[in-house]
């Protein structure tokens, strides 16, 4: 068989399926019967294919979703970065992170707009999963009673 193409049987039938020929009460010799009993169980194996294909891509996404962690930010929440260009570069002592970043607006597709904290009118839309989120340093206020 070739993908794509007609299936040619050496005879041709009028009614394809057993079920047809047994409900209109047709006479069939046994090689017409043995040949829609072949095409019956070529459609059973073709049903149980696809359900086994659709058991294993869902065990499939249930063991990639179970390591993908959710990332949820709001706006005025600060952010790191992620710096790509040094991906390949397995220095110790570069770092990989840019920032931080102020979050401004979130958006339902993971994009995400920042602004720097020094006050520049510099916005910056880039994808959720390339920021990691940022914890405000703590002040002298903060730890004095």
């Amino acid at each position: 068989m070739v993908y794509g193409t007609k299936a040619m049987m050496l005879v041709d039938f009028e009614h394809k399926t057993l079920r047809t020929t047994i409900s209109l009460d047709m006479n069939l010799s046994a090689t017409q019967e043995e040949r829609l009993l072949q095409l019956n169980a070529l459609d059973e194996i073709r049903k149980s294919t696809l359900q086994h294909t659709e058991s294993v891509q869902n065990q499939r996404m249930k063991w990639h979703d179970r390591y993908i962690k959710e990332k949820s930010f709001q706006p005025g929440d600060w952010a790191l970065l992620y710096d790509s260009r040094y991906k390949d570069n397995l220095e110790k002592l570069q770092t990989w992170w840019l920032g931080p970043y102020e979050i401004i607006e979130t958006f339902s597709n993971g994009a995400v707009r920042l602004s720097t904290i020094d006050l520049v009118k510099f916005k910056l839309l880039v994808n959720g999963h390339r920021l990691c989120l940022y914890h405000k340093p703590l002040s002298k206020d903060d730890f004095l009673w």
